[in-house]
């Protein structure tokens, strides 16, 4: 059962968490340097990686990153013989991720927009796989089954949904402004209905560079497989 300080503290985070846009575009408006936007690692997560070198992920799947930011693991996909979209809201962010996919020689499609609101009609079940490196601990409780219902209608047939978030092993935000601190529970009552989990387990993501109210880079790792 929820204590009541979680109670207060999942509350308090609900009610901020409809500045999460505005947080993110001031930072880019505000032309913020790289190495103040811990969320940009300028890295190929290894828990990525591990997919890819056991064969779940491979060459000619059709792939959608959610929150791709600069695109550094939809060109990496990309450059290993998938079809790469890759969507994000921050406009700017849209333009550095273009930028890099040049420079790297990688092809990827890139959307300018919410992931919950994207006209997306016309894709619903031509995507293998879509993988997430750190949105959905950033949207609000009433929108996750939103969220896994539009994840779901974007897949094929068995396609998967490889997911990466903040755990509840994390320090709680000093500043209730989120992101969630995410729990077993909170991805299985979110993901049941619409997948079947493959893998659930947690991992020490990349290091960050700076703020100690991210620290210690506890995630989860979730693989599932739609129903």
């Amino acid at each position: 059962m929820e204590k009541p300080e979680e109670k207060i503290e999942k509350d308090v985070l609900q009610s901020n968490m409809g500045n999460v846009k505005k947080f993110f575009k001031n930072k880019q408006e505000n032309k913020i340097e790289i190495a103040n936007t811990p969320w940009v690692t300028a890295a190929v997560g290894t828990e990525l990686q591990r997919l890819l070198k056991e064969g779940i992920i491979r060459d000619g799947m059709r792939v959608l990153e959610i929150g791709c930011s600069v695109g550094i693991e939809a060109s990496f996909l990309a450059k290993h013989g998938m079809n790469v979209t890759g969507i994000d809201f921050v406009p700017g962010t849209i333009e550095i991720a273009k930028e890099y996919a040049k420079l790297v020689g990688a092809d990827v499609e890139y959307i300018c927009s919410d992931f919950l609101e994207f006209e997306s009609d016309k894709l619903e079940g031509t995507f293998d796989l879509i993988f997430d490196q750190g949105c959905f601990h950033h949207f609000p409780i009433a929108d996750r089954e939103k969220y896994a219902k539009k994840v779901a209608s974007l897949l094929k047939r068995e396609g998967i949904f490889f997911l990466r978030s903040f755990s509840n092993r994390m320090i709680p935000s000093p500043t209730n402004d989120g992101p969630w601190r995410i729990s077993s529970d909170d991805i299985h009552d979110s993901f049941y209905k619409y997948f079947i989990t493959e893998h659930l387990y947690l991992f020490n993501n990349l290091p960050l560079p700076n703020p100690s109210s991210y620290k210690p880079q506890v995630f989860w790792s979730y693989l599932g497989r739609k129903r």
